[in-house]
């Protein structure tokens, strides 16, 4: 129930930050509030998001990688 709150209250926060833009004086206070409430809900977001590797699979690309690296310097 929070994340939908936490959501709705994201957009709401960042159409109000887009009418503000049409004001002559816009208030920054609510324009900077927009941008930190869209990065966090960006950060929850993302940590959801799994990753496209695993760790098994980096660090075995990494090795092969880097023995390639070792081979390609020795016929140097």
């Amino acid at each position: 129930m929070m994340k939908y709150a936490l959501g709705i209250l994201a957009v709401g926060l960042m159409i109000w930050a887009l009418i503000e833009q049409t004001n002559a004086q816009p208030n920054i206070w609510v324009q900077i509030s927009a941008v930190i409430v869209f990065f966090y809900v960006m950060m929850r977001l993302m940590d959801k998001t799994p990753g496209k590797f695993d760790k098994e699979q980096e660090d075995t690309e990494y090795s092969e990688r880097n023995q390639t690296d070792k081979e390609d310097r020795q016929d140097v």
